[in-house]
């Protein structure tokens, strides 16, 4: 798992400013333990971000002697053990965060997500679909990507298109959604479905400036040969062999054509 991704979202899921120039002179003795806990949750996440793991540290050890009880201070600590490699810490500040709070959706989201890619634990999925159903979670889009995610590893794939669908329509630019609905609808035979998400999936990839990756331009590929679009396959096919020569996508194009 790319952990510094997941901390970058963790800091969108709390809404937190990633600015560490926040002063802390402001946290007189009488200011009241919760918000300033939450502010130096806001300062951990924000040295997380920019790597600086000691000073995180220290901000969050502030933030939970301030408020033992602060739901996000422990998920985000909980991260935080994450990305230092520290699973059973980690573990364990996620039941600490959960146990005060069974649907604060961070926890929920992030406790998931690691049980689907260091566990691949089917429990993962329901974990995930509670931040996934929360209307007021701002990383709801995510939530709904990562469920589709584990649906599809646990072969639901019906409620996979489901959670895929949602998170495309909170973000248009969910290319993870466009193109895992293509595959899908592929493998389904709904040729005409596919080929209208991988159209948005392929705009997405446009707009930002990304490149395709040889699974990419193998869907892409096997959707042109099943439309009968030969210079459309052509095209991947090569593409295929100019940047992916030695990938199992290429040489099932080889094989195949």
């Amino acid at each position: 798992m790319n952990c510094f991704k997941a901390i970058i979202i963790f800091a969108l899921a709390l809404s937190l400013s990633a600015c560490v120039t926040v002063t802390e002179s402001r946290f007189s003795k009488n200011a009241d333990a919760s918000k300033a806990a939450e502010a130096y949750v806001a300062l951990g996440v924000a040295y997380m971000t920019q790597e600086n793991m000691p000073m995180a540290r220290q901000k969050l050890d502030r933030a939970l002697k301030l408020d033992p009880e602060n739901v996000s201070a422990h998920s985000a600590m909980a991260t935080f053990w994450l990305e230092r490699g520290e699973e059973e810490l980690a573990q364990k500040e996620f039941k600490i965060a959960l146990s005060l709070d069974a649907q604060h959706s961070p926890s929920n989201f992030h406790y998931g997500r690691y049980l689907m890619v260091y566990k691949r634990d089917v429990k993962a999925c329901d974990y995930l679909d509670i931040a996934a159903k929360d209307v007021n979670y701002s990383a709801r889009a995510l939530a709904n990507e990562n469920l589709g995610k584990c649906l599809m590893i646990n072969d639901q794939k019906g409620l996979a298109l489901d959670a895929f669908e949602k998170a495309w329509l909170i973000n248009q630019d969910s290319a993870i959604s466009s193109f895992n609905l293509a595959t899908i609808y592929y493998e389904r035979k709904r040729y005409d479905l596919a080929q209208r998400w991988f159209t948005r999936f392929e705009n997405t990839l446009s707009i930002s400036k990304a490149l395709h990756s040889a699974a990419t331009l193998s869907v892409g590929w096997q959707l042109a040969k099943a439309s009968g679009n030969k210079n459309a396959a052509d095209t991947f096919a090569f593409k295929l062999k100019k940047r992916f020569p030695k990938s199992t996508e290429y040489k099932l194009t080889k094989s195949k054509r």
